[in-house]
Parts: C-alpha cells; structure tokens; sequence
C-alpha cells in the first residue's frame, strides 16, 4: 500500500527537507516517526527538496507499507511520533504509481518580506527584513517577465550542474502590499536549485532602485549562469502548495 502525507514545518533548525547522512532534515523526521509508528525502516520520497531554513505549508511525502490503519489513524499517530516544528496534515491512499516529485504538475512559493525599519520578533523567523522601502509596483511589473518558458539559467545555484537544462515554465507570478508586507508568490512546473531566492533578490535590488527595469530584462533576454548574484535569506521562503492531477494515477487530493 502506498500512502502520501502532505506535511507542514518550520524549516528553522533543519538542514532541508532532503535526508543526510548526519544533519537533521526533514526527511530523517518523517522516517524516524514512520520507524517507531510501524516497528519497521521506512523511507519516505519527497516531492520538492527546500534548503536549510526554507518552510513548507504543504510539502508531500510518500512511502509503502501494509497496515490496517484508516488514514485519519496514520496522521494523528505520526503527528504523536513527530517533534514540534513538524506535522502531518493529512494522510491519503494513493496509486502504488504515484510518485510525488515526478506526479507533481506545479509547485508555488512565496518569499515573505519585512519592509520596515523595525525588525518584528513574532515574524523574524517566516519574513526577511529589508529596511530600504521597496517599489512593489516596480517589482511586480518585472516579475511578470517571468512568466511563460523562460531559460533561468542566470537564477540557477551553484548545485546545477553546467550544461543542465535551465528552461522551466513559469505559471504566473504576483507582488502585493499589505502595509510593511510585502509577498511575491511563484508558480511553475519546477524551480532550479536557489531560483526563487536569486529572483527575489533581484525583484529586491529593482525595488530599491538599484537597478533598471531594462537591466533586469537582460537577465531573462541574456540568460547567463551566476548574473543574478543577490541571494536571499532563506527564512522568508516557504512552499506553499504542490498540485497534482485530479484524476489518474498521479492524483492526490487538495
């Protein structure tokens, strides 16, 4: 049997999502619970790997096992198994085929900042803060750019490989203001190894006026490894949401 959880943590004190072989990770927390829930190793498969400190609102993770527990069970029994800054939020019967990186149709994230001049001790750990006041109207007119097949090479981390496909489809993208809040959201097919928080950083060095709109399109028209070099905290990122098919063997409900 095969079960997908869709999970939530606070990626603070982990060294991401992705099992190491001496750093507490994500993974290693879900294995660990899995382990002493059915007396048996376990390894879980995620569908998106996040760096250390990045935070997740919905992350998936699926394993096989043969057990008579109803779903409702395995969440509230792994939650039981699992420390505080990680949880289960629901449990799910899936195709012995699915596979939750590969069955996934898009990802969404957002980067959270704190435009103010005061850093907020109840949000420092889930916002960056950028003291510079920020023109979001800038900001969201170049992050539109991104939006379609675009090669991001000049967004890629130092973990993609020279020559690795560096194309991915951007679904859409949006900058909104909420007083000193400022939120941009991404969604795609896929992200390369720190591209969110290379393009936020970008978006952020527009908003401060410290670069042209045109220069930030060269970016895009020009694509080049290593040209976006301002890369974000990564507190202020979180995975948001992970989409799959309604129907078929690569589904998995909302």
């Amino acid at each position: 049997m095969r079960i997908a959880l869709r999970l939530e943590y606070d990626g603070t004190d982990f060294r991401g999502s992705q099992l190491q072989a001496k750093d507490r990770t994500v993974q290693s927390a879900i294995e660990d619970a899995l382990h002493k829930l059915f007396q048996q190793p376990i390894r879980p498969y995620m569908a998106s790997r996040t760096d250390s400190g990045v935070h997740a609102r919905d992350q998936v993770a699926a394993f096989d096992v043969s057990t008579y527990l109803d779903m409702n069970t395995v969440t509230n029994a792994m939650n039981s198994h699992l420390p505080h800054d990680v949880a289960v939020v629901s449990s799910h019967h899936v195709d012995a085929e699915f596979y939750p990186r590969r069955d996934a149709v898009s990802r969404e994230y957002t980067y959270t900042i704190n435009n103010s001049q005061i850093e907020r001790p109840l949000i420092r750990r889930l916002a960056a803060t950028v003291y510079s006041h920020l023109d979001e109207a800038a900001m969201s007119r170049s992050a539109k750019l991104f939006e379609g097949a675009n090669d991001f090479a000049s967004f890629a981390g130092p973990s993609v490989l020279p020559g690795a496909p560096t194309i991915r489809r951007m679904m859409d993208t949006e900058v909104t203001r909420k007083g000193d809040t400022v939120t941009i959201w991404f969604k795609a097919n896929a992200f390369l190894h720190q591209q969110i928080r290379r393009m936020v950083g970008t978006l952020v060095e527009l908003g401060k006026a410290k670069m042209t709109e045109q220069d930030f399109a060269k970016l895009l028209e020009q694509p080049r490894k290593g040209a976006g070099t301002v890369l974000m905290a990564p507190h202020g990122l979180c995975l948001t949401k992970i989409n799959y098919p309604e129907t078929g063997p690569g589904a998995l409900p909302a």
